[in-house]
């Protein structure tokens, strides 16, 4: 396997493990029993789903190695997991129908007591991916909610994102969108880097980052949407090497950068002062 497509897939692997790094482990472990009900697309793989003993094992290579620790191995078969007969898939199948409220862990158990997994028996997590796979066990709906949310400590969490401003004349008499980019601390509600460009590029959030970095040290987390600069591998590759836990928001979920919109709000509001006081003093 060529390196750049070793490391595209370590940062894609990277992407999944970032948004808690610096969590502790019951959130962790949440966290992944999520990630591994999606399929996520992997270069040259495709779309595929990721067990949480994988998710789990990335993340302990990643903090050994770094993101070195990530990149896939030659391929071996040796650890291949044993296919279910016909024989077991109905088996489960019977046993899901039957007892719905039981979790995958206890229908395990209860196959293994029963005989019913083979010899050697087939591993819990294989059968996890197939009861997944198939439904047979209706899955809960979602329970969280909205709440307000804050840090206990300066630099564990950094808010970033762009806001698009009014036109304005260039150097060379074109006029050009500004565009904000700010980093705030979660916890001091403090602007720690903000710069203005002509675009919404990598390299203007990478020059607000670099002096908010050399200004107010490392952050543990960095958060932001899903945009091009923010979802780059450029990004990715700087996060995994200085150890930030990169988190993406959901699509289309601005209230959950709620501090940041804020300042870009009040931002615009003293902007509109400013502006109608020069009006008037004209």
């Amino acid at each position: 396997m060529e390196e750049q497509i070793r490391e595209r897939i370590a940062l894609k692997r990277f992407e999944l493990i970032s948004p808690v790094l610096a969590e502790p482990g019951r959130v962790q472990n949440e966290y992944f029993r999520k990630q591994a009900q999606l399929k996520h697309e992997f270069p040259r793989y495709g779309a595929r789903a990721v067990a949480v003993s994988t998710l789990k094992s990335w993340l302990k290579n990643y903090r050994r190695k770094g993101l070195e620790g990530l990149k896939p191995k030659s391929r071996s078969d040796g650890g291949r997991p044993r296919r279910m007969t016909e024989e077991m898939l109905k088996a489960v199948q019977i046993k899901c129908k039957a007892y719905p409220y039981w979790t995958v862990q206890k229908l395990h158990e209860h196959l293994l007591a029963q005989g019913l997994l083979g010899e050697p028996p087939v591993h819990y997590n294989t059968l996890l991916r197939v009861v997944k796979t198939h439904g047979w066990l209706p899955e809960k709906g979602r329970t969280d909610v909205r709440k307000s949310y804050e840090v206990e400590n300066v630099n564990d969490l950094w808010v970033t994102d762009f806001m698009h401003g009014p036109a304005v004349r260039t150097g060379n008499g074109r006029t050009a969108k500004a565009i904000l980019c700010a980093v705030i601390d979660d916890h001091t509600r403090l602007i720690v880097g903000h710069a203005f460009s002509a675009a919404e590029t990598v390299s203007s959030l990478s020059v607000v980052l670099k002096d908010a970095f050399l200004a107010y040290g490392i952050p543990r987390r960095l958060y932001c949407d899903n945009g091009p600069s923010f979802s780059s591998e450029l990004l990715a590759r700087s996060c995994a090497v200085a150890g930030i836990s990169l988190i993406h928001s959901k699509p289309y979920d601005s209230p959950s950068r709620g501090k940041i919109e804020r300042f870009y709000a009040e931002f615009c509001i003293m902007q509109s002062w400013n502006d109608r006081a020069l009006c008037l003093s004209a």
